[in-house]
C-alpha cells in the first residue's frame, strides 16, 4: 500500500493564491498578499509593501486597482518614478474605457508630473544646470543692448529699402536701353552693349580725305577717310545695328562695320561712347 503524501502548508497556500487568482480582480483587498501590502504601508514599511504589491501582480497582473496603488507607492513613497510611470500606464491600459476622459486626463497629468520629477531627480543627481540658474542679466545692460539691436534692425531694413529702389532703378534702365536696341541679341542680331567713357576734348575736324590718328573722338561724329572710308565715333545708346542705319541707311548691314573693326570690338563686342570705328563704303550692288 502506497503512502499518502501530503503538501506543506505554504505549497498548499500558493496553490490556492494561484487557481483562485482570477477571482481577485476587483476585490483585491480579500487577497493575503494585498492584506499584507496594507499592513506594511499603514506601518510605513514602504520597501516591504511594494515587494507585496509586486508578488501580488506577477500572480494578477490584470488588477488595475493593484497598479495604481503600486504607482502612488513608487511616486510618494519611494520616489521611484520610472517604476511609477509604468504602472501609471499599465492602470490605463487595463481601465480602458471604464474611466471618464476626465479621469484619463488627470491620469496623464500624473505621469508628466512623474517626468518632470525624474529629470530633476537626475539633474541634481548630476549637477546639470539650467537656463534659470543662470544669474540674471543687469536689466540696464539688457535695456542698451535691445536699443543697440533695435537700431541695428532699422539700419538694415532701411538698407533692404535702399536695395529694392536700386534694383528698380537698374531694372528700368535695362527696360529702356532694351527699347533702344543696345541691348546685345546675340551675334545674329548684331547688337552690341557699349561701356560709357568720358568724353574726350580732343579735336577730331579734319579736312576731307585725311585720316583722324586719334582712337577716339566726339561721340555721334562722322570724319571722312581715304578711298570711301569714313571714320565714326559712338554715341550714347548706339549698337551696330543703329550705326549702320546712320551710316548705310540699312540696320541689316552692321555685319560690315563688325568684320571691319574686328580687332578694336574684341572678343566681348562692347562699344565705348567716343570710339572710333572704320565704316566701309557700301559694297557696290551687283
Amino acid at each position: 500500500m502506497k503512502a499518502v503524501r501530503f503538501l506543506p502548508a505554504a505549497a498548499l497556500a500558493a496553490c490556492i493564491v494561484f487557481t483562485a487568482c482570477s477571482d481577485y480582480v476587483g476585490k483585491e483587498a480579500t487577497h493575503p498578499l494585498y492584506a499584507k501590502y496594507t499592513t506594511a504601508k499603514s506601518a510605513k514599511s514602504y520597501r516591504e509593501a511594494a515587494d507585496s504589491l509586486e508578488e501580488f501582480l506577477t500572480i494578477c497582473p490584470k488588477s488595475p486597482k493593484a497598479h495604481y496603488d503600486a504607482a502612488i507607492l513608487y511616486k510618494e513613497n519611494l520616489e521611484n518614478y520610472p517604476a511609477a510611470i509604468y504602472h501609471l500606464l499599465k492602470y490605463l491600459e487595463l481601465s480602458g474605457e471604464t474611466l471618464s476622459k476626465q479621469d484619463q486626463a488627470a491620469i496623464r497629468g500624473y505621469i508628466q508630473d512623474c517626468e518632470r520629477m525624474m529629470f530633476e531627480s537626475y539633474r541634481v543627481r548630476n549637477d546639470i544646470k539650467l537656463a534659470d540658474d543662470a544669474p540674471q542679466a543687469d536689466p540696464a545692460k539688457l535695456a542698451a543692448k535691445n536699443a543697440e539691436n533695435a537700431a541695428l534692425r532699422e539700419k538694415i531694413q532701411k538698407y533692404i529699402e535702399n536695395e529694392k529702389v536700386i534694383l528698380a532703378q537698374n531694372q528700368e534702365l535695362r527696360d529702356r536701353l532694351a527699347r533702344a536696341g543696345t541691348v546685345s541679341a546675340g551675334s545674329k542680331s548684331g547688337g552690341r552693349a557699349f561701356e560709357e567713357q568720358p568724353k574726350t576734348t580732343t579735336s577730331t575736324a579734319t579736312a576731307a580725305g585725311s585720316i583722324p590718328s586719334s582712337t577716339t573722338g566726339t561721340p555721334g561724329t562722322t570724319v571722312a577717310g581715304e578711298n570711301g572710308v569714313r571714320y565714326y565715333y559712338v554715341a550714347k545708346g548706339d549698337g551696330l545695328q543703329a550705326i549702320a542705319q546712320k551710316m548705310y541707311g540699312k540696320a541689316s548691314m552692321w555685319k560690315i562695320i563688325q568684320d571691319a573693326n574686328k580687332e578694336t570690338l574684341g572678343e566681348r563686342g562692347i562699344l565705348k561712347i567716343g570710339q572710333k570705328l572704320v565704316i566701309p563704303p557700301a559694297p557696290a550692288k551687283q
